[in-house]
């Protein structure tokens, strides 16, 4: 039998993240007979037909969506021990690929890339903001070499590091009464309270609504779409939120329309981490700049 090549893996992949053979082709500088002369070998290698091609463009046939997750893996694998020759483990190089969840983008990511550049600075950081499932699928098939996000992630195949603990602080809007306090609330104030959400796929969804459940408390129905239009929503007296301490400084500043309150006692918080690949030739690095990152 012959072999699919590495090029051909690597078109098929390109071609199935594209959605056509012309913008895949751009994608990959080279022309459209070209690259499908390639798909057309490796489909007479392996024996199946990989794509439908229609005037809309090539949609994976059931073949073809197995062939290119484990396509993904043998480029990413490849990728991998590629780069373990290039570097001396704690110094990288190159284009390094960073995915970061939506509720740090905007608070925590200027740390991380200072702390990143700091370490790194012959690298090239290509950041990628994706809700949690997607991150952990893009680090999985190597279309990112790392992550940041909320810990736990509840998958052992992932190496995991901790950078900061992040509390939550009680967002309400400015005619609320307890808005008008300055001490620390009892967690069970929620228990009286419409709980803004943000839509599903979103880790701090999950969060906010198992801290819900501790007190008994049933969150609205209501959801936004991003941190910016749920404090939004607060704002408008729609209902209150429950917002991370890192995120209070940008949406709940002056102007904003909403006020903050600590809560009593141990406050509830989530963890925030990194997360790589265990078999990342960086993984070295990515624990190193772990211990460098402050998230105060």
């Amino acid at each position: 039998m012959s072999w699919p090549t590495f090029q051909q893996l690597r078109y098929l992949v390109a071609i199935a993240d594209a959605g056509s053979f012309g913008a895949a082709a751009d994608e990959e500088f080279v022309s459209q007979p070209a690259l499908s002369a390639q798909i057309k070998e490796l489909e007479r290698k392996l024996g199946v037909t990989l794509f439908e091609r229609s005037v809309r463009g090539a949609m994976l046939t059931t073949h073809g969506t197995e062939v290119v997750e484990r396509a993904r893996v043998v480029l990413r694998d490849m990728n991998d021990l590629v780069e373990t020759t290039k570097h001396d483990g704690n110094y990288l190089h190159g284009r390094i690929g960073l995915g970061v969840i939506p509720t740090l983008a905007p608070y925590v990511l200027p740390e991380v890339v200072r702390a990143f550049t700091d370490e790194h600075p012959d690298s090239e950081l290509h950041i990628r903001e994706l809700q949690t499932g997607q991150l952990l699928e893009s680090l999985r098939h190597g279309g990112i070499d790392f992550g940041l996000l909320a810990l736990p992630i509840g998958s052992e195949e992932f190496a995991t590091a901790s950078i900061g603990i992040d509390k939550f602080v009680l967002a309400l809007p400015k005619s609320h009464p307890l808005a008008k306090g300055k001490s620390p609330v009892k967690l069970d104030v929620l228990q009286n309270e419409h709980v803004i959400l943000l839509e599903e796929g979103h880790c701090l969804r999950d969060q906010v609504t198992e801290i819900c459940h501790l007190v008994f408390s049933e969150p609205s129905e209501i959801q936004a779409t991003s941190m910016a239009t749920l404090t939004q929503m607060v704002a408008a007296g729609l209902g209150v939120t429950l917002l991370p301490e890192c995120a209070e400084k940008v949406e709940a500043g002056p102007g904003r329309g909403i006020v903050t309150r600590k809560f009593a006692g141990q406050s509830p918080s989530r963890t925030i981490g990194l997360v790589w690949r265990k078999s990342s030739p960086f993984a070295e690095a990515f624990q190193h700049l772990s211990r460098s990152i402050s998230l105060t």
